[in-house]
């Protein structure tokens, strides 16, 4: 501001009210701090979605449930040709943790055990 203009017909004449004054303004800049992260956000998704839809984890493995109780339990990845209807998505996490149970096998005709990094059938 130019040093002729006075402007303590602005600002209130007591430190106690200014306080509050910038404590004000501290609150409104997070504020509008957040707006801005979450409109950047919303344009970040839009700009992801703009460009077709990303490879999600879901996206890479298999599970396929068997029939009945007892049976044996098939990780594929997600394209394997193999894989039946009994199949749902699922990640590289739940793969190795469902993998940890006897009945849970990696399918013998995707490569789903090297991508595993699993080298004992």
């Amino acid at each position: 501001m130019p040093a002729d203009r006075d402007i303590d017909w602005l600002l209130p004449p007591d430190v106690e009210r200014l306080r509050t004054l910038e404590r004000w303004c501290l609150v409104l800049l997070e504020l509008i701090r957040g707006r801005i992260a979450e409109i950047e956000r919303r344009d970040r998704v839009s700009e992801a979605a703009r460009h077709g839809p990303a490879v999600t984890p879901l996206d890479e493995w298999k599970l396929e449930y068997s029939i009945g109780r007892g049976g044996c339990m098939l990780v594929h990845t997600a394209d394997c040709r193999l894989a039946s209807g009994r199949t749902r998505p699922t990640t590289r996490e739940q793969v190795l943790d469902a993998l940890r149970q006897p009945q849970v096998e990696t399918c013998s005709i995707c490569p789903a055990a090297q991508e595993l990094g699993i080298t004992d059938p």
